[in-house]
């Protein structure tokens, strides 16, 4: 049971120590930004992205920390080995998804840096540009639109961050828990007992000079 609650317990403290910092990045209203405004609407995809990836983190996280303690007591589904390459690309692709999610995030992010400058373009007429009254309206709508393209960028870059650590934990745990199957399956073949055909005394070799057609004694 060590692997098992060593993971679970490096995964929970690793995501707890992160989510009290962000709380209190809350609590101190440094989000607010991120929260208010067309901004709000980047926040909510990229964070429903980010919770997604957070629970299948999650629930890989508890079916590798099992199995590894199956493989400890020489049980499991994927004891019997065939061939150490399929085995090592079935284990690997149960967490490629979560690869795709962190690149999601960040993508995510990018779009959001392009929403904000369409924003910004949206917004601006021929009127504006020509006209020195409607100048304060313009340094707003450009604010406006460079907070949400920057703030979007942020906010995807960290989540793409926080779910890659995630990622690399995994790596490790997959990584462990295929050495552990291999090795086990190599213990068992070198004491299994060997089958096949008996092993008959070996012939006794000819005389030199029968070798050559005499006669011997």
């Amino acid at each position: 049971m060590e692997e098992q609650w060593l993971l679970k317990a490096k995964f929970v403290a690793f995501n707890l120590t992160i989510s009290a910092f962000v709380f209190v990045l809350y609590a101190q209203g440094w989000l607010d930004r991120v929260l208010t405004g067309h901004i709000a609407v980047a926040t909510a995809i990229i964070g429903i992205v980010f919770v997604v990836g957070l629970v299948m983190s999650a629930y890989r996280v508890w079916k590798i920390g099992g199995e590894l303690d199956r493989a400890k007591l020489g049980g499991g589904r994927l004891m019997k080995v065939e061939s150490e390459r399929a085995l090592e690309i079935r284990l690997f692709s149960r967490i490629s998804h979560l690869q795709h999610i962190a690149n999601a995030l960040g993508m995510l992010g990018l779009i959001g840096t392009a929403w904000g400058f369409s924003l910004f373009a949206a917004n601006i007429t021929p009127d504006m540009v020509g006209n020195a009254a409607s100048a304060g309206a313009m340094v707003t709508t450009l604010a406006s639109g460079l907070g949400v393209a920057i703030y979007a960028t942020m906010l995807g870059g960290a989540l793409c961050l926080w779910t890659t650590c995630n990622l690399q934990l995994l790596r490790g745990a997959t990584a462990s828990l295929c050495a552990l199957i291999m090795d086990e399956a190599h213990a068992r073949s070198r004491l299994a007992p060997r089958t096949g055909t008996p092993d008959f005394a070996a012939p006794q070799a000819a005389p030199y000079g029968a070798l050559r057609g005499e006669a011997t004694p």
